[in-house]
């Protein structure tokens, strides 16, 4: 994934407040994202985000694809799309339980060393906290299923459906 000129994640941190939430770190690098950095850079208003959730139910274990959308240019949406395996490690456990309970939504993009071009935050619904609570009870139940058969490999199926991604260029979509 980084051949697209992009790196998203999003981990529990602690920001300014001291309390645990999670954050999402989106670094916009390479030349593929060159109008993207130049908008993030100069912005001063937030920018429309969107998010969707699934849980894709691989064979050897659960991953949580959330996918992310920052309308940086007018019909053309930096897309991004972070893989949680909540069974392989406590940290992504952590991160979807937070999302499910926070009030906020910190953004950060970066560019290619890692210094912030811009940060925005957005509040959370009711809605929003619900279905992040889904996915992980949906990630859990199935990753529950498939240790009952010893056939558990997280790695395994994060492997098997990053497999499937392009690199980003002009042609392909903006995914990440």
């Amino acid at each position: 994934m980084r051949t697209s000129g992009a790196l998203a994640t999003c981990v529990p941190v602690r920001l300014d407040s001291g309390s645990w939430q999670t954050a999402i770190f989106i670094r916009v690098s390479g030349s593929e994202c060159e109008k993207d950095r130049v908008v993030l850079a100069n912005t001063d208003r937030p920018l429309p985000v969107g998010f969707e959730g699934d849980v894709l139910k691989h064979e050897s274990a659960a991953v949580v694809l959330l996918r992310l959308e920052i309308h940086t240019i007018p019909g053309d949406p930096l897309a991004a799309e972070v893989l949680l395996t909540p069974g392989a490690t406590a940290a992504h456990v952590e991160a979807l339980r937070l999302l499910a309970s926070q009030p906020s939504l910190s953004w950060f993009f970066g560019d290619d060393e890692f210094s912030v071009l811009y940060a925005q935050t957005h509040w959370l619904s009711t809605e929003q906290h619900a279905a992040f609570d889904d996915l992980l009870r949906e990630a859990v139940a199935h990753d529950a299923m498939v240790r009952y058969t010893s056939r558990y490999d997280a790695e395994a199926a994060l492997s098997d459906i990053a497999s499937h991604y392009e690199p980003r260029n002009e042609s392909v979509s903006r995914t990440v």
